[in-house]
């Protein structure tokens, strides 16, 4: 108990428990040809490519990155097997908020006679919201001329949100007030993403990551 306390306080208990856990429940695991293939190109996506090319010469490290590569393909093969079912369920609950994808162009100031003069003028066709948010926008989306994104929902203010969902691309919306600013929104582009592989293995991942901190705590909670 001790032991456990002092490894805890250190916050060394929980990767230590963990990583010892993956080994016990993927000892027995073969991954696909695919799999391996697939986190052989994630973790060099991963890793710095000079690091790559400076170390293609050692051993040591080639072995070790081969490890990691079977060890991640290993756990993708565990997640899909314990969660496949699952996760086109949870891809459709999450989709509209955390899958699909936005573009938008941007303008706000705390000027709302000016946002009102600006936005009649992109309605006659006199200039576009990205020229005038480069100019008159006072956040530092007026650095790219207004454009933000791709981006989720979920990484966006509810007033806004709303807005991308109900709006058609190229559609400008009238002023809108929020926290005391006026805002222009124009909706550039929508991606409706679709359910994958890689959807597919990024929840299944996520529910096995899940499980292993649920057995951690309720180790922690029977020593307590």
């Amino acid at each position: 108990l001790l032991d456990f306390k002092k490894l805890e306080d250190n916050g060394h208990l929980r990767p230590i428990f963990i990583e010892l856990l993956k080994a016990e429940k993927i000892k027995n695991i073969i991954p696909t040809e695919y799999q391996i293939k697939d986190s052989a190109e994630e973790l060099l996506l991963k890793n710095n490519i000079n690091q790559l090319n400076k170390e293609k010469n050692n051993q040591y490290y080639i072995d070790l990155l081969n490890k990691e590569v079977i060890k991640h393909a290993s756990l993708k093969k565990l997640s899909i097997d314990k969660f496949g079912k699952q996760a086109k369920n949870i891809f459709d609950s999450r989709k509209e908020v955390y899958y699909d994808q936005y573009t938008y162009s941007l303008l706000r100031t705390k000027n709302k006679k000016l946002v009102f003069e600006l936005y009649y003028q992109i309605e006659a066709n006199e200039t576009s919201i990205n020229q005038l948010s480069k100019k008159y926008s006072s956040g530092s989306e007026r650095l790219k001329l207004g454009i933000i994104g791709p981006i989720n929902l979920k990484d966006v203010h509810y007033e806004i949100a709303k807005i991308l969902q109900s709006s058609n691309d190229s559609i400008i919306n009238e002023p809108i007030e929020i926290n005391k600013e006026w805002f222009l929104i124009k909706r550039e582009n929508f991606v409706d993403v679709k359910f994958n592989d890689y959807y597919k293995n990024e929840i299944c991942l996520e529910l096995l990551e899940n499980e292993f901190e649920n057995e951690f705590f309720n180790l922690i909670n029977s020593n307590c």
